[in-house]
């Protein structure tokens, strides 16, 4: 009987259990084609953790290394000694080692001439697990060494496994929290829907390389759970902005977003995202992200906590625009007073607020700072309350004492509002005091001129002008368009911020839609 044949002695007699489809890879190594044959007939039906096994092999040392420098799936090498050379074996376990940096595949060292390598020594100086003579090995002894690498190398992937989902965890975390921090300092929706989508993504594709990520839609709506609207929608959902939420919408992720809202958590599939969030309101927020594949799972506890946070940003905002929504009634109602002391029709009001916030907004002022003189500027007149009858009713131009007490409004309204701790209320009192000013500084009250004017003075300038020739008064009626806009441009420089009148030609279709939606009533 061969060498070969000697350590083929089949010892075993029970039957293999049934295998699943995935596989354990095992290399052999060996210059002896039979080698290969009776190995593989050793280790067919070999089931270890309900996994087969399957066999690659190679012939010499260096097709070994040259095989493993592309597959990292190889759990375990049954390599020989002496190939195309008498070290030939010990060369390529060192290189692979070494250079390859493969320390996880397990190794079982084989030789058919004990003698040309001692054990000792090779155990002491190599990185095996086992090294045996072929004849010491009968078929249930390879067996018996193979199953015992393969657990081997099974605990060091999962330890691996362990230590990189602890750094992803750890990762993840702090994930979390550099979002939330993001999300707390939201000062409107809108910002909180681009917030949320940015920050969603940095969770969701923590470990993923971005060659692989493909989203074809997403889309976010909030509202109370029977009157879900769609806030954002881009690539496949694009067009459905303001748009109710409808199973038509959504036909794809129906089951998922059913799923969500009657669980009250967060769905992750195969190509699909559903975030869920709710205020203590009880209105609800989805976020939906959808790609084809693949499209990574997540740990759900990670994307709870996620969303816990943003359940919190959200509360916080409600509650946030309600008492702005609080102050802004109170804002209009006092404002309308004054305008209607003044016999001025109350739009004025509406006009300015958002003709001051779209210039604001066109010259890149943060949300925060452009929604606060949006709400601000329909006090800019408040001093008016404090101008007497008979000035501020008089039909006609007013003669040169009259002008001097209408003139006191800035200063009477700034006296009455800068003492107030409100953000708001402050700017308030800013538009209140210098939306007179002029560039060149040969406005009322304190004469400033350029940026010595607050940004929110120089804005309702030019809105409070741009509206008062525009529109009909109880002094006069109002201008033709082109003369309007000469008079602006003309302003630009002396009476006008230049950049403030450049935003306002920008932008002066969308005014010109204001004005015919805020039309002064007949």
């Amino acid at each position: 009987m061969s060498a070969a044949d000697q350590w083929l002695i089949d010892d075993r007699d029970e039957p293999a259990p049934p295998a699943t489809e995935a596989a354990w890879h095992i290399l052999i190594v060996d210059d002896e084609p039979d080698v290969h044959k009776v190995t593989q007939l050793a280790l067919m039906g070999l089931i270890f953790r309900d996994r087969r096994v399957e066999t690659h092999s190679c012939y010499s040392g260096q097709e070994a290394i040259e095989f493993l420098s592309h597959r990292t799936d190889i759990a375990l090498a049954l390599i020989d000694v002496v190939m195309e050379s008498d070290d030939a074996g010990l060369r390529a376990i060192q290189t692979i080692r070494e250079l390859l940096g493969n320390h996880q595949m397990r190794i079982i060292l084989r030789t058919g001439e004990p003698g040309a390598a001692p054990s000792r020594f090779v155990i002491e100086n190599y990185d095996i697990n086992c090294y045996k003579a072929k004849t010491e090995l009968t078929r249930d002894q390879l067996y018996t060494a193979v199953f015992g690498g393969l657990r081997s190398y099974h605990d060091l992937m999962l330890i691996e496994y362990q230590r990189q989902a602890l750094n992803i965890n750890r990762q993840g975390l702090m994930k979390v929290n550099e979002a939330s921090q993001v999300l707390y300092q939201t000062a409107s929706m809108i910002e909180l829907i681009e917030g949320v989508m940015t920050q969603l993504q940095s969770v969701l594709f923590l470990n993923l390389p971005g060659s692989t990520i493909e989203i074809t839609g997403t889309l976010i709506a909030c509202g109370p759970p029977e009157e879900l609207e769609i806030l954002q929608a881009t690539g496949s959902y694009a067009g459905l902005e303001n748009k109710a939420l409808s199973a038509e919408n959504v036909a794809r992720l129906q089951w998922a977003v059913n799923t969500a809202i009657a669980l009250k958590h967060s769905i992750c599939a195969e190509n699909h995202f559903v975030g869920f969030f709710e205020s203590q309101q009880g209105r609800i927020g989805l976020f939906l992200i959808e790609g084809p594949a693949p499209f990574p799972y997540i740990d759900q506890d990670l994307i709870e906590l996620f969303f816990r946070n943003v359940s919190v940003a959200y509360e916080s905002l409600l509650r946030s625009t309600e008492l702005e929504e609080t102050q802004r009634s109170i804002i209009y109602t006092l404002s309308e007073v004054v305008e209607n002391r003044s016999q001025d029709t109350g739009y004025h009001i509406h006009r300015m607020a958002e003709y001051s916030y779209l210039l604001a907004k066109e010259l890149r002022l943060p949300e925060e700072e452009a929604a606060a003189i949006r709400m601000a500027s329909p006090l800019h007149d408040i001093g008016k309350v404090g101008i007497p009858d008979y000035v501020l009713h008089k039909p006609g131009a007013l003669d040169a004492e009259e002008r001097k007490i209408m003139d006191t409004h800035a200063q009477l309204g700034y006296q009455m509002l800068n003492n107030l701790n409100s953000r708001v209320l402050q700017i308030a009192a800013i538009i209140a005091h210098q939306h007179h000013e002029k560039w060149d500084g040969t406005g009322y009250p304190n004469q400033l001129s350029g940026d010595a004017i607050h940004i929110a003075g120089r804005i309702s300038a030019l809105t409070d002008v741009y509206d008062a020739l525009s529109q009909a008064r109880c002094y006069k009626a109002a201008w033709p368009r082109d003369k309007v806009l000469e008079t602006i441009q003309a302003g630009s420089g002396s009476h006008f911020d230049p950049a403030v009148v450049a935003a306002f030609f920008r932008v002066l279709p969308e005014i010109e839609v204001l004005q015919a939606r805020y039309a002064e009533m007949k």
